[in-house]
């Protein structure tokens, strides 16, 4: 019985070390990554979250999203997954990690690139958010310089333009760039835009120290939790001393934590109020306020959301 359970192991045991092989010599393959993951976890050597992580992100052979978008994952994660590649059995955590990640970022991205009509349903109902919900907790901010981030088609950007002489506009997908450049020119009576198309986890682009107010609405609710907190030390470099971050995340996580946003209700992402005090601790950033979202903002779910205040502080 022992012989023929140790014989068992030999064939797994062997692709896992192949596939070892196989990193260091092309650590950017995501086929290779994510036959090894499946491996690993076949033979329970996942942790109980990474486990859930592969089953809900369907990171196998057959899971249709992480194989559509290999390419451009590879793109993104690619000088991670060259790091990870040294040693890829021991970190293949951090590696599904990174493999996770940028799936939701390329397949959230790419969701709202094709269907146009999410804009316009979204545009039909900010003027009740803006003057029921947003203005009322933004009113005393400073607007000298803003920050629209994932700004979509810019229907914030409207509003935040009434606000403001100087906004910059980030977004992951170059047809919403040019749909705000169609709509607003480089300026619009007296404000001035700035445009920026974004790999989907950094501003690089724009000037550290120089933004009075980072604004976000109804986009970063579908942003996987590890690339809020990529945003998070970003957002902290661009803000100004006493600079605001007003950001609306899911709170999906706290129920559904490792989830996969395309599944869950509103297509929320596994972020949650929680971890928002938890990033924004690490990345110097002091947490104002938060308020849970849901039906009564019409989200659908109690505690589905959550409006974060976070400011930086010097």
């Amino acid at each position: 019985m022992l012989k023929e359970q140790i014989a068992s192991l030999f064939p797994a045991h062997r692709r896992m070390r192949r596939c070892e092989n196989d990193l260091l010599v092309n650590p950017r393959n995501i086929s290779t990554w994510v036959e090894l993951i499946e491996l690993m976890k076949s033979k329970d050597k996942l942790s109980k979250r990474a486990a859930t992580l592969v089953d809900s992100h369907e990171i196998k052979k057959t899971g249709h999203a992480v194989h559509v978008f290999s390419e451009m994952i590879a793109n993104r994660a690619g000088k991670r997954l060259d790091a990870l590649s040294r040693s890829p059995i021991e970190r293949i955590e951090d590696a599904l990690d990174e493999i996770v990640k940028w799936k939701t970022a390329i397949q959230c991205g790419h969701t709202h690139d094709v269907s146009k009509g999410y804009f316009t349903d979204a545009e039909s109902v900010i003027e009740y958010q803006w003057d029921n919900i947003i203005y009322p907790i933004i009113k005393d901010f400073d607007f000298t310089e803003i920050v629209d981030l994932a700004c979509g088609h810019g229907r914030n950007t409207e509003y935040l333009s009434r606000l403001s002489n100087n906004i910059h506009l980030v977004d992951i997908n170059q047809s919403c760039i040019d749909a705000c450049r169609d709509r607003f020119k480089l300026s619009y009576d007296t404000v001035r835009f700035h445009y920026h198309v974004t790999d989907g986890n950094h501003m690089k682009m724009i000037e550290s120290g120089t933004i009075t107010l980072v604004y976000s609405w109804d986009s970063m609710v579908h942003f996987d939790k590890l690339i809020v907190k990529d945003y998070l030390f970003e957002i902290s470099r661009v803000l100004k001393n006493e600079g605001i971050a007003f950001l609306h995340h899911s709170n999906y996580g706290e129920f559904a934590p490792d989830s996969d946003w395309a599944k869950n209700a509103g297509t929320r992402s596994d972020m949650s109020a929680r971890l928002m005090r938890d990033y924004a601790e690490n990345a110097a950033l002091e947490v104002v306020d938060q308020k849970l979202q849901g039906r009564a903002e019409g989200w659908g779910q109690d505690e589905l959301d959550c409006v974060s205040i976070l400011r930086k502080v010097g």
